[in-house]
This record gives structure tokens, C-alpha cells and sequence, in this order.
């Protein structure tokens, strides 16, 4: 499979309004691969969408860079595996883990973030409630 990487000047350009939607995830052992309507193929690993769980627990972690440094050694440090994943409604999947947080909810922009290399915070710190 050729896989496809977006610029950050084309992901920029893109609101999430034209963002294109997710027809398919096919979970690997230690990544996902996503494709879009638009045909473009990611690669997103289990580390990266583990890093990025946006649950209150996690999320503060990545706030500063010590909590943010333990964090990233911590997820590398859990035994790869293929999550569980479900829909939560139409506007977010969530991952179940057998070690780790599974907590997190996923909103499909920040999945797309992900796939795009891009910051699924967008460089705002984590206030709880807030986001």
C-alpha cells in the first residue's frame, strides 16, 4: 500500500468542515492504517494515539515537558498490542487497551491531527473542562 503524507501548509488550509471523513481503519500490531474519502493513506502508531489520549488524566501530562517527556517514556515502555475500538456517537472513536488508560475520547479531528503529524492539542494546554 503507497501511504500518503499531507503538508502542514495543506492540513492548515483544510478547516475541519472539509475535513474528509474516515472510511476505513485497519488496526496492525503496532499502528493503525487510515484512509480518507479523499483516497489519502496514514499511518498513525499506537504510541503516537497513546500520547495524545485527550482524558483528563493524560492530557495534563503533556503540559509541561518533564510530565510530558515521562509520559511518552511510560506509553513506549507498555507491550505493543492492538487496542479494542468502538464509536462513541458520529463524531468520535474511543481505544480500549488491556494496560494503560482507556479512558480517552477520540473526536475524529483529532485523529486527522494525528494522522497529519500536527499537534492534536493544538498548542493549548489542558484545562480541565476547558477543551
Amino acid at each position: 500500500m503507497n501511504f500518503v503524507n499531507v503538508s502542514f501548509k495543506l492540513f492548515e488550509a483544510i478547516t475541519m468542515s472539509e475535513m474528509p471523513d474516515l472510511t476505513r481503519l485497519e488496526r496492525q500490531d503496532t499502528e493503525m492504517n487510515l484512509t480518507y474519502s479523499d483516497g489519502g493513506e496514514f499511518i498513525v502508531s499506537y504510541d503516537d494515539l497513546r500520547y495524545a489520549c485527550p482524558c483528563a488524566k493524560c492530557a495534563p501530562l503533556r503540559n509541561d515537558d518533564d510530565s510530558s517527556k515521562s509520559l511518552r517514556r511510560q506509553v513506549e515502555a507498555m507491550p505493543a498490542e492492538k487496542p479494542k475500538i468502538r464509536t462513541v456517537g458520529k463524531y468520535a472513536l474511543a481505544f480500549e487497551w488491556n494496560q494503560g488508560c482507556s479512558s480517552g475520547i477520540y473526536r475524529f479531528e483529532r485523529i486527522w491531527a494525528l494522522a497529519n503529524n500536527q499537534d492534536p492539542d493544538d498548542g493549548r494546554p489542558y484545562v480541565h473542562g476547558a477543551w
